[in-house]
């Protein structure tokens, strides 16, 4: 599937309101109707609620399963952990209807997978840009941008292809964890993947 620079942009921006709007200019212009259709679907879907910012603004439900995710990578360590982890894990996956989507259609599964792949994507760009994130000692000494890009690797290979395994998920996360390694690989292009 071939990309309309529009829908290019779409997939390049990661604020809520401007992906609608690049969605909504796609459909204005009457481009790929069927596939625009599925979008505007899995965008209501993952934007479905007000933000804490406002009502003018989206929470995303894909970054609050992967952060459940990240939550819950060393569940396995804990008692109940795993237990517990599954059982948030599918609360966030009904929610968002993962398993109806993959259900619906080839076209669905290719873009819910896009999706997910936006989601890493997107996860990885903020984990880049905070400060706290990318430091030790509270916040005060930087990472080399080695390290920097070595605690990124562990932390998507540890939450996206780890933990599956850990809480006995892998077939539930399976388009999660080949997403994330499409998107390492495409966000450090011959670095090697996770």
């Amino acid at each position: 599937m071939t990309d309309t620079p529009t829908i290019a942009l779409y997939y390049r921006e990661y604020e809520p309101m401007k992906r609608k709007m690049f969605l909504d200019q796609s459909i204005a212009d009457g481009e790929d109707d069927e596939a625009n259709a599925v979008r505007k679907e899995l965008w209501e879907l993952r934007y479905g609620g007000p933000a804490e910012k406002g009502a003018e603004t989206r929470a995303d439900g894909y970054l609050a399963l992967w952060m459940a995710l990240e939550y819950n990578k060393d569940a396995a360590g804990r008692l109940f952990g795993a237990k517990s982890a599954r059982k948030e894990i599918e609360k966030n996956l009904k929610k968002l209807k993962f398993k109806e989507i993959q259900e619906k259609s080839e076209l669905h599964r290719e873009l819910l997978y896009r999706e997910c792949c936006h989601m890493v994507k997107t996860y990885m760009e903020l984990c880049e840009k905070d400060k706290t994130y990318n430091s030790t000692l509270c916040g005060i000494v930087p990472l080399g941008e080695k390290n920097a890009k070595n605690k990124l690797q562990n932390d998507v290979y540890e939450t996206a292809v780890v933990l599956p395994g850990n809480i006995n998920m892998k077939e539930e996360l399976d388009i999660i964890t080949r997403a994330a390694r499409e998107a390492y690989e495409a966000h450090f292009p011959g670095e090697g993947g996770l």
